[in-house]
């Protein structure tokens, strides 16, 4: 059913045949994109005459409360394990509940802007309530606006990460820019601390953590990306080589395929918010 004529609302049995999750399907003249309400996760985008930007894994799994491998899930209010408790979801719990469409607009430029909302009341897995906002604009790039506010009456600290998957002809041979003399965290090693020396490249296994990292990286393919943010103070480089891949059902050996450079404030950098305060970012991602 079209809701507008650059928006339909459709589901992963109809594009994927894989029923089970509702969708937003996007296309104007400047790109096509594919969007879940679990989650507000873009699944695809690609601007015209453009290479895909997003890679989304062909074993993905729509199911309820299940999350989707690919895209660029928004990973909040904790990124990776809780570190309080480590029994918690992975990557927080907003990836896979459903979300509302509060808004779309077409902007004078031929560019789509989608606001989604969510509100999370507060229970044992996070007992803090917030409002998170997140508006996605397609056109030439995509870009993301975040605003969350904590809606409790005690303070709260926010972790989170917009996990992008970027498409790759082969994860080996990408090295990306803007890392280089930058102190990271390595999850390979027991989160120890080392400096990037170069290009951050992808040979094996890479999990690292770059706090208070530059705002934009280039991502070297044939077909360059570029990622830039505003107030995201953390940078995560993410590719389970082939050893680990094959351990993950829904990568095994698709992991060629892809890197995650990803964007969001995150350990040291995390969101430190008082009762009614807010708090915002911007991510922009292009090729």
């Amino acid at each position: 059913m079209a809701v507008h004529d650059y928006l339909t609302r459709t589901d992963s049995d109809t594009l994927y045949s894989k029923p089970g999750l509702d969708l937003l399907l996007v296309e104007t003249e400047l790109c096509r994109a594919v969007i879940s309400l679990q989650g507000a996760q873009v699944l695809e985008f690609a601007a015209r005459d453009r290479a895909p930007l997003l890679w989304l894994s062909p074993t993905s799994v729509f199911e309820a409360g299940v999350a989707i491998r690919g895209g660029v899930p928004l990973c909040l209010p904790w990124f990776g394990e809780d570190l309080n408790d480590p029994s918690k979801p992975k990557h927080g719990l907003v990836r896979t509940q459903y979300w509302e469409l509060v808004g779309s607009k077409a902007e004078t430029d031929g560019a789509v802007v989608l606001e989604m909302r969510f509100q999370h009341a507060g229970d044992e897995l996070f007992a803090a309530s917030f409002d998170c906002t997140l508006k996605i604009g397609l056109g030439e790039s995509l870009t993301f606006d975040l605003e969350l506010c904590n809606t409790a009456d005690i303070p709260a600290d926010y972790s989170w990460a917009l996990h992008s998957y970027f498409a790759v002809e082969d994860v080996n041979a990408v090295e990306v820019e803007g890392l280089d003399g930058g102190e990271f965290l390595d999850k390979t090693r027991g989160f120890a601390r080392d400096r990037l020396s170069g290009m951050q490249t992808f040979a094996g296994e890479v999990d690292r953590v770059f706090e208070q990292a530059p705002a934009r990286q280039v991502i070297q393919t044939p077909s360059p990306i570029t990622a830039e943010s505003d107030n995201c103070h953390t940078v995560i480089t993410w590719n389970p080589g082939a050893e680990l891949a094959a351990t993950i059902h829904d990568i095994r050996e698709h992991y060629r395929g892809f890197v995650c450079v990803e964007h969001g404030n995150a350990f040291a950098d995390r969101w430190q918010l008082q009762p009614g305060e807010r708090a915002g970012a911007r991510l922009a991602l292009s090729r």
